[in-house]
């Protein structure tokens, strides 16, 4: 039987309608070398927003930018699902192939600009290495990415940014504040899902891995609805936001910050911030 003497791992990362996270399955996998129990609880399900606003997003980018247009068009990828969501919109792909000689990358984090060269390679939008994309030392950092796009825009520049339909739309405000011309295109959606029923155990200790600041409130109220000890709780995560965000809503949190969400990384950083267990 699987061991859970390092505690479970609550990965509440967003997921695609009818599927668990990469990652969560990643982590499932590699469970038990780590002595860890894995539950999958995506905290928001993505999903491409219906055909009627994928026709209209289509169209709006083709009355703002001719194909024989010569002027650089900058794709931003608001978050980490934005790749994905380019891969399932096929019409979009397409219309970005036929623009490829004048196609710029830019994306919030390094996770989210490795996803975005992989899509666009399958996809054969574009090749080009990630370390080509455009993000902000500080993962998440809007104002950061906002301010390098800027600084390297060329004349007449478009910055097409992919952002969830139902969001305020905070980059795409912060480009157009710093003069860039920006379409928001909204081609996919968030919708949230309650945390999943955590299993007993006899070892309470949790490690909820979130993948931005605005998980952290679904997923304490959803910890708090299951009558789980916060004190018990460790917060893991690749942005300074979440840290932040955790400061207000449960001040005295622990958060553990990683250098990148990937399995290894998040399992060895759990082993090393407990006494690891002996194993036979």
């Amino acid at each position: 039987m699987a061991s859970d003497k390092n505690g479970t791992v609550i990965v509440a990362t967003p997921a695609w309608e009818g599927h668990s996270s990469a990652l969560g399955a990643s982590l499932a996998h590699m469970a038990d070398k780590y002595l860890v129990k894995v539950v999958q609880s995506p905290i928001t399900q993505v999903e491409l927003v219906n055909d009627a606003v994928r026709r209209a997003v289509i169209r709006e980018l083709e009355d703002w930018d001719d194909v024989k247009e010569d002027r650089a068009l900058t794709i931003v990828c608001a978050t980490p699902d934005a790749p994905d969501a380019l891969e399932q919109f096929d019409e979009l792909c397409e219309a970005l192939k036929v623009r490829t000689d004048r196609l710029k990358f830019a994306a919030i984090d390094q996770e989210t600009a490795i996803a975005l060269s992989e899509v666009c390679h399958i996809k054969d939008i574009a090749k080009f290495h990630f370390s080509g994309v455009m993000t902000p030392k500080v993962p998440g950092n809007v104002q950061e990415i906002a301010d390098l796009i800027a600084k390297r825009e060329e004349e007449k520049e478009l910055c097409l940014v992919f952002e969830p339909v139902e969001t305020s739309g905070f980059l795409a405000k912060k480009l157009v504040s710093n003069g860039q011309r920006v379409i928001r295109l909204g081609f996919y959606k968030y919708r949230p899902q309650n945390l999943a029923p955590l299993p007993p155990t006899d070892v309470q200790k949790w490690w909820v891995v979130v993948n931005d600041s605005d998980s952290v409130l679904p997923v304490a109220q959803g910890l708090k609805r299951q009558a789980v000890n916060f004190s018990n709780v460790y917060w893991i995560g690749s942005r300074p936001s979440i840290g932040l965000a955790l400061k207000k809503i449960l001040p005295k949190a622990e958060f553990v910050e990683v250098s990148e969400l990937r399995p290894d990384i998040i399992l060895d950083k759990i082993r090393d911030h407990i006494r690891p267990v002996a194993t036979d």
